[in-house]
């Protein structure tokens, strides 16, 4: 889906800790430059390096694609205040 802050649209999926296989794709640009990994099997940890260092997204934690291809972790809840759905 398609998500919207103001003035960018974005593209953002939420990490469940169950949908690996789409977290996955989702990140895929990042998966094949090995800078994409899931370590923490028992908190049920993603781990992205990103050149502003390494991001962690919990179960219910949203991650998002900027426009500029880079990856962050954002809170569920700071995603509902500054995100809305565009499509």
């Amino acid at each position: 889906m398609k998500y919207r802050k103001q003035p960018e649209l974005v593209d953002a999926i939420q990490w469940t800790g169950s949908n690996l296989d789409d977290v996955t794709v989702f990140c895929g640009a990042l998966v094949s430059s090995g800078g994409f990994g899931f370590t923490d099997r028992q908190n049920g940890q993603v781990v992205m390096n990103t050149a502003a260092g390494t991001q962690r997204a919990e179960p219910g934690d949203w991650i998002v694609k900027g426009v500029d291809g880079s990856f962050k972790a954002v809170k569920p809840e700071a995603f509902a205040t500054i995100y809305e759905i565009a499509e």
